[in-house]
């Protein structure tokens, strides 16, 4: 997830590596706790992208 991460020690906003507002905080990161999540990352593997309109045909009616 991305989102503002907040030092247990002081409650203040901790600033991201390059200065960057938002942080990437895996799911299994202790700092997972002190972040405000601002969105979710998500990454998709082994995945084939298809064109919806040759699904239609597909489909039944």
């Amino acid at each position: 997830m991305a989102g503002i991460v907040y030092s247990p020690a002081t409650l203040r906003p901790v600033p991201g590596e390059h200065g960057e507002r938002l942080t990437l905080v895996a799911y299994g990161d202790p700092r997972l706790r002190w972040t405000l999540a601002c969105r979710e990352v998500v990454t998709l593997h082994g995945c084939t992208a298809v064109d919806l309109e040759d699904l239609t045909g597909q489909t039944a009616a």
